[in-house]
């Protein structure tokens, strides 16, 4: 619930600052993006960027998770092979600095992300019937950022970027009834492909 409250209060600073700052901006205002990086932590997110005002933008991201591939590759699984994978929910809040030109060159920027892996554990009951029960991984990363838009041409552009913060983990095993919490220091890197409307 508290992620909707934080949602809400995000669109509406944005709604009060857009329409506070209106002015005759120059240049797209809207960016559609994908972030190629996050696909091998099993994350698929389309963005939107919407430029508030000539040094301030908004960023939202919605997509899902499927499986964090990197992770399994890096550790050994002992899992056992009844677990199937199930696709969870992602999305993305951000805001951008840029101190130079608006939707150009260097940019800062403050993020909140929210990831929850889902598994399936199946197994069969007393009658033989198989039964269910779902086993989740909730991340929530706060993080700032530093990045740089590389424009190819007018309306395409790469915006490469490194984001350090906190991962705020939420952790339940099909073995246990109470979910585990832990947090730990996040770094992470993007590659953006976007479209300039």
């Amino acid at each position: 619930m508290r992620i909707f409250h934080t949602v809400f209060v995000f669109l509406t600073v944005i709604l009060i600052g857009s329409q506070l700052n209106a002015q005759d901006i120059k240049g797209p205002k809207h960016f559609i993006k994908f972030d190629a990086a996050p696909v091998f932590v099993g994350e698929f997110m389309p963005y939107y960027e919407y430029v508030i005002n000539k040094k301030i933008s908004t960023e939202i991201g919605v997509g899902f998770v499927t499986d964090n591939y990197l992770m399994n590759f890096v550790q050994e699984s002992n899992s056992v092979q009844s677990r199937v994978q199930k696709i969870g929910p992602a999305f993305s809040l951000a805001a951008r600095y840029y101190p130079y030109r608006r939707g150009d060159l260097i940019y800062c920027s403050a993020a909140i992300k929210y990831r929850r892996y889902r598994k399936a554990n199946e197994q069969y009951n007393i009658e033989g019937n198989i039964e269910e029960s779902i086993e989740y991984n909730q991340r929530i990363i706060p993080r700032i950022g530093l990045g740089y838009n590389f424009y190819l041409d007018q309306h395409f552009l790469i915006d490469i970027s490194a984001n350090l913060g906190l991962a705020f983990e939420k952790e339940l095993k099909a073995s246990s009834n109470v979910p585990l919490s832990n947090y730990y220091l996040h770094f992470g890197l993007g590659l953006k492909l976007v479209y300039a409307l």
